[in-house]
């Protein structure tokens, strides 16, 4: 069954997680996808050998998750020949993006103005670090300093005292890349009712604002910036985390705790505190914290998660979820029985598991179709269509304008 974005075509030249990543999610609901990469490597990603003390040889994860279903080109784009071949492609595309800072964009002519005179309803799609103008506008900027310390995130959390916590690799990428990915759509959108193109200028440091938005709102509107989280001291003990006899931590987010709080006393059983005048409300329970958590912090270590699980069933309706690693997560009942994974034969000879879309379609349903491509794979392809002879190609190769 087609894809929701079956026939549009995009023209990626992009390179790392975030974009890529925007693109993946588009290529999943049924766009074409081709995306442009250096003659000198290709996409930076593919060069990736590790992370935090894990290393991979046969096949690299940073790679295939936010490029598969994609067609990859090998162009030398600081050869007017190689430009030449991005500018017949244009005028074919729905959609062109690229996250190059504005110094490589105007460098190599791949500028809003330059392309839309090759293709007036061209949705042009860029994403800097800091924004397109300002005084960092030419700076480049991963998602861990532009998104995750500059906005603000990485100060606000951790406990008390304690260095600012780093981030998880491509955290503040993924995320902005689902934010582009509907914005894109938006614009096409837009396109089909005015018949117009346009720019789209994203950038890491606004979509890391933009997540840290409650605080920020606090900031903005109150005046006041919200303090870090000290779990031993956090103002409702029944929105805190607390850990297991067999090491599980368990969050709770029972928000409204005048209406968990007699079923929380019954599963964990305190039901002689439920009506103690240092509890029996909402303004006690935060007056009197300290204590509280000190207790269900004792509490809790007598009995396992499954225990507890248990426990909170029979109690009724309390709003908690396990802190998984990775590893869980793959395996967790409920994340299969939502296909949150999607298993596909890789060129290697074997089979990879890779995330699908988490926009599930009913009539239109995403897929994964292909693997992430070799570097150059489709160039042939790409310039056969384009109307290139064989010839031709063979003197791009020779001039190490295409691979």
């Amino acid at each position: 069954m087609a894809g929701a974005l079956e026939g549009i075509k995009i023209l990626e030249v992009s390179q790392y997680i975030a974009m890529p990543s925007a693109i993946a999610i588009l290529s999943d609901w049924g766009a074409e996808v081709i995306k442009v990469e250096s003659t000198a490597g290709g996409d930076a990603m593919r060069g990736m050998m590790g992370c935090e003390g894990v290393s991979w040889t046969e096949l690299n994860p940073w790679w295939e998750q936010p490029n598969r279903n994609k067609k990859s080109i090998a162009v030398g784009l600081w050869l007017e020949e190689g430009r030449e071949i991005i500018y017949k492609l244009v005028p074919r595309m729905d959609v062109f993006d690229t996250n190059f800072t504005p110094p490589v964009v105007e460098k190599f002519a791949l500028d809003y103005e330059t392309l839309r005179k090759l293709n007036p309803r061209l949705i042009y799609g860029h994403l800097t670090g800091y924004g397109k103008v300002g005084p960092d506008k030419d700076r480049p900027g991963y998602d861990y300093v532009a998104f995750w310390a500059r906005s603000g995130i990485m100060s606000s959390l951790g406990q008390p005292g304690t260095p600012p916590p780093t981030a998880r690799e491509g955290l503040g990428d993924c995320i902005t890349a689902g934010f582009m990915a509907g914005a894109i759509v938006a614009a096409l959108y837009a396109r089909e009712k005015t018949g117009k193109g346009q720019a789209l200028d994203f950038s890491l440091y606004h979509h890391g604002v933009w997540t840290l938005g409650q605080d920020m709102a606090m900031t903005l509107i109150q005046g006041e910036l919200p303090p870090r989280t000290d779990r031993k001291k956090v103002w409702n003990p029944l929105w805190n985390t607390y850990q297991t006899k067999d090491g599980v931590w368990m969050q709770f987010i029972c928000l409204q705790s005048e209406r968990y709080w007699p079923q929380f006393c019954q599963a964990l059983g305190i039901e002689h505190l439920q009506n103690d005048p240092k509890f029996e409300s909402h303004e006690k329970r935060q007056q009197n914290n300290v204590e509280l958590i000190s207790i269900i912090d004792s509490i809790m270590p007598t009995k396992t998660y499954d225990e507890w699980v248990d426990s909170f069933t029979r109690a009724g309706e309390i709003i908690y979820g396990r802190v998984q690693t990775a590893a869980e997560v793959i395996n967790d009942p409920q994340a299969l029985a939502n296909n949150f994974f999607a298993e596909i034969d890789h060129p290697c000879g074997r089979k990879i598991r890779l995330i699908n879309s988490p926009a599930n379609f009913s009539e239109t349903p995403a897929a994964i179709r292909s693997a992430a491509p070799a570097l150059g794979q489709h160039t042939e392809e790409v310039l056969l269509d384009l109307g290139y002879s064989w010839e031709d190609i063979a003197k791009l190769k020779d001039k190490n304008i295409i691979l």
